[in-house]
């Protein structure tokens, strides 16, 4: 793999999310210290997702960003896979394990990871839910090729701050988890040269868990206090 010209899917390119996701990775190619990459975003539809890529492109061009040296496509989940060196799902817990079947030899070898939190909704408020495994992590773990590389990282970052690529000012703490060290040292890496992401390391993958039960909670938290885009900073 190589990690100066990596080939990144986003699966669920098309949500909020990941249309953030997308944004600051395209930016790296803008950064001398940046992790140099093509985007690849999927998508159920190639026609969302051929979408997706256009937006994106013109939303970096109207910031004032040079886009000559970006590159950012749209294929379909399958595709986009077997073309990435590293594969990011930025869909909902119950879309995983369906999506998983359809590209098990495509992440053969490759860096999978997971910002996926299993919640569910109870009254007005959301609930963590994680699978009989402990967590969503874990639950994608047991299901990939033993040669696939998990990594859990993203779960606590505000959608908003994310895809705010001119004005967000605040950095927030990024955990990250695997049981892979050279894995998580790259998604580390990653994650340093996104504009407002400070990257924690999290432990092994069995520490998913933790991290993944923030999210509700932070989501709660802004309901009931009429706050928005709550991000994690520990000091």
């Amino acid at each position: 793999m190589n990690s100066e010209k990596l080939k990144i899917a986003v699966l669920g390119g098309t949500g909020n999310i990941g249309e953030g996701m997308v944004l600051r990775l395209a930016l790296q190619n803008l950064m001398a210290e940046g992790v140099k990459n093509e985007v690849i975003i999927g998508s159920r539809s190639r026609e969302a997702a051929d979408e997706a890529a256009k937006k994106a492109l013109s939303e970096l061009e109207n910031c004032g960003f040079d886009t000559s040296e970006i590159n950012i496509t749209g294929s379909s989940n399958l595709e986009a896979a077997q073309a990435a060196d590293v594969v990011i799902l930025t869909i909902r817990f119950d879309h995983v394990l369906p999506l998983l079947n359809e590209i098990q030899e495509a992440i053969e070898n490759k860096i999978l990871i997971t910002p996926v939190v299993p919640m569910v909704k109870e009254g007005n408020l959301l609930v963590y839910k994680p699978p009989e495994e402990g967590s969503a992590a874990l639950a994608i773990q047991k299901r990939v090729p033993s040669s696939t590389k998990v990594v859990a990282a993203f779960h606590n970052i505000p959608a908003g701050k994310l895809r705010d690529i001119v004005k967000c000012k605040a950095v927030h703490d990024a955990i990250v988890c695997s049981d892979d060290e050279e894995a998580k040292k790259l998604v580390m890496k990653l994650t340093e040269h996104m504009g407002c992401l400070k990257p924690l390391d999290g432990g092994p993958l069995k520490q998913a868990s933790t991290v993944e039960s923030l999210t509700p909670l932070m989501i709660n938290l802004a309901k009931l206090n009429q706050l928005k885009d709550l991000g994690i900073n520990f000091s």
